[in-house]
């Protein structure tokens, strides 16, 4: 016995059985709501942000891809384990290529997504490598762990020999993954605080919402991902672990898309406190918008996607001999003057 949990992992119960197989359909069915969301995002982005760059465009359809990839991947695991395997009570203890391709997919969405927030902090800490690159090293590290541990389960085929001879790999991924999200969350917010001015105005309201939303979002995926490692340290026999792992990834993807959304609703927020003489730090970087479109100052939010349209209209009082008259078309933009009767 190792670890205290291989007599479990090697017979199968009826009720691990149960647990199991209910938490693979479970986390898939969660899975493919959130690839939902996921899609609506990417399509509300597309049409607010048509001016953004095309190396921000590009991380968005790669973290789109992926997770449509990662669907995919998760429905032919659950038609594996409930329909090709149907009437096999040792199915659980096998590991299909799909499901092990699921894990290194989640770590490479992860890694997208937390080289982004990594790139903000950057922007946000003026430049400050001391702070982002620990978070890169360690993003790097996360991802070489995952895709170790896909390549691992597949090889083995077993959940079992995997536990045995590489559990600590899988472990360090969820606990590399949970740090991150831990220390760039933390970074942002206080950087995002000494933004702060100390007063009650509208720039410093506004630094408080988004502060609170980087700790919801922040808090979102560790919660995830935590639940996964106490699941997969406590029940290792059971695939509870896996069925949120399979959820992982679209937290993380819905948490970059509703990141970028969110900018329209910073970009109004920002305009009102104009007024009062500041703007709100780097957040976005300036340089993520498309170059005719540079027109904000360095130091405000690029937030771009909005378009303005004003319509003037002109109305034209004359006076004739006999009556005065003057007539006013606004869906033309013309004014039409009739000169009465003739003198």
């Amino acid at each position: 016995m190792v670890y205290g949990f291989d007599t479990n992992l090697v017979t199968v119960t009826s009720q691990n059985l149960h647990t199991s197989l209910g938490s693979l359909i479970i986390g898939g069915l969660v899975a493919t709501a959130l690839s939902g969301i996921v899609s609506m995002q990417t399509v509300l982005y597309a049409r607010l942000f048509e001016n953004d760059s095309g190396i921000l465009k590009s991380v968005v359809a790669l973290v789109f891809f992926l997770d449509i990839l990662h669907t995919c991947m998760v429905w032919v695991a659950d038609w594996e384990y409930f329909v090709a395997s149907f009437g096999n009570t040792e199915i659980t203890d096998h590991v299909f290529w799909s499901a092990g391709l699921t894990i290194a997919l989640t770590a490479i969405t992860t890694v997208t997504v937390h080289f982004f927030f990594s790139y903000r902090l950057y922007r946000l800490s003026k430049g400050n490598w001391f702070v982002v690159a620990p978070m890169v090293i360690l993003a790097l590290a996360r991802v070489v762990s995952a895709i170790a541990t896909s390549a691992e389960l597949i090889r083995l085929g077993s959940f079992y020999e995997f536990y045995v001879h590489y559990r600590w790999l899988f472990t360090l991924g969820l606990v590399l993954s949970t740090a991150l999200d831990i220390m760039i969350t933390g970074s942002l917010c206080l950087y995002l605080r000494k933004s702060r001015h100390g007063g009650s105005g509208r720039l410093d309201h506004i630094l408080n919402s988004v502060t609170l939303y980087t700790v919801e979002n922040g808090m979102i995926t560790c919660v995830a991902t935590v639940l996964s490692l106490i699941l997969w340290l406590a029940k290792p026999h059971a695939l509870i672990y896996l069925g949120l792992h399979f959820a992982i990834s679209k937290l993380y993807a819905n948490s970059f898309l509703a990141s970028m959304n969110a900018r329209k609703m910073l970009r109004v927020q920002n305009t009102q406190s104009s007024g009062s003489g500041h703007r709100l730090p780097v957040i976005f970087a300036h340089h993520f918008t498309s170059r005719g479109d540079r027109r904000s100052s360095p130091d405000a939010v690029d937030l771009t996607g909005t378009k303005l349209q004003i319509t003037v209209d002109k109305t034209v009082d004359y006076v004739t001999d006999d009556v005065p008259v003057s007539r006013h078309d606004p869906d033309e933009g013309k004014v039409e003057m009739d000169m009465g009767k003739a003198v």
